[in-house]
């Protein structure tokens, strides 16, 4: 194999536009468009390209860890922009200070949501893009999990709003519908100049994307609608069998509206969600992430996974249970 360019290949590069235009009504030029080798890293290589050291990126809570452990290598302040539970896992733009505003070069975003499987609204986005255009700050918008929405939702891209291109930077991942995590393969699109500030730090952190990725990537673009349909129909399954076996633990819930996620208060009278995690692996071996590995708001809240076959989740969920009821 040689060394590919830097830009990746022209049949992977027709098919991400040709896959805009079809899914979300969005018609893209080359210059819109960078290759990554991964959503994690291009996301983290947004705070080199779009920000010096000192300067501000709005970041949510909770939150993917590495969107503030990236910033804060990167030397950048990181504003804490809290999901409220009342308003939908949203945040309330109107709660930015105008200074961390005026100082801010990006906000960062990620619907549907890690961890709270929250979804989000044309009429947020809108609102989100005018305090955008009103302050001049980027918007970075991770739609890791597009398709991975239930019920009557429909799949977003906050490109497909008026004007949206010159004012936010989306990023899509293969790892999630597509099911091809270890391919190592992304791309982000949408403002200009953003997109060639990312395409030159790119430059510097890698030499071409492996080719069998990009082919791969292009397939999945071009053939692979039905297989992401039967990955959505599969979390869809497991979603409804783990809502029916939190019914039967008696463990409070919200419905989750997207992504692999259940986003849940701890049981009962526990209050410490590392020691509850801790004590559950230790005498279960099932595995939950403490909320408060995804920042402060995510204290006394846990994060479940739907990621296993529905086997493997009825036998957690049942070790569990005999936990819990014991405690």
């Amino acid at each position: 194999y040689s060394y590919t360019p830097y830009t990746g290949s022209p049949e992977l590069l027709g098919a991400i536009r040709a896959w805009y235009a079809r899914c979300f009504g969005v018609e893209l030029a080359d210059e819109n468009i960078v290759l990554l080798p991964g959503s994690k890293g291009g996301l983290s290589r947004v705070n080199l390209a779009l920000a010096d050291p000192g300067e501000v990126a709005i970041l949510p809570d909770p939150a993917f860890p590495s969107y503030w452990s990236s910033a804060l290598v990167a030397g950048l302040e990181a504003h804490r922009l809290v999901l409220e539970e009342e308003r939908g896992w949203h945040p309330d733009l109107a709660k930015i200070p105008a200074e961390v505003a005026r100082r801010a070069r990006f906000i960062l975003l990620n619907y549907p949501n890690n961890p709270t499987g929250a979804a989000t609204t044309e009429n947020f986005l809108a609102e989100l893009l005018d305090w955008a255009r009103r302050t001049g700050t980027l918007v970075v918008y991770d739609n890791a999990y597009q398709f991975i929405t239930f019920d009557d939702y429909r799949p977003l891209s906050i490109l497909s709003l008026p004007g949206a291109i010159e004012a936010a930077v989306e990023f899509h991942t293969f790892s999630k519908a597509y099911g091809m995590a270890g391919v190592r393969i992304a791309f982000a699109a949408g403002h200009p100049q953003a997109i060639a500030a990312l395409k030159k730090i790119e430059v510097y952190y890698q030499a071409g994307i492996f080719a069998p990725s990009l082919a791969a990537a292009a397939v999945a673009l071009n053939e692979g609608d039905r297989a992401v349909a039967e990955a959505v129909s599969l979390y869809a399954e497991r979603r409804e069998a783990v809502l029916s076996l939190l019914d039967g633990i008696g463990w409070p819930h919200e419905k989750p509206a997207g992504a692999t996620y259940f986003w849940l208060k701890l049981p009962g009278e526990e209050t410490d969600d590392v020691a509850f995690c801790r004590r559950l692996v230790e005498k279960t071996g099932v595995i939950l992430t403490p909320g408060s590995a995804f920042g402060e708001a995510g204290r006394g809240r846990v994060r479940l996974s739907i990621t296993q076959p529905r086997p493997v989740l009825e036998r957690a969920l049942g070790r569990m249970a005999e936990v819990l009821g014991r405690d």
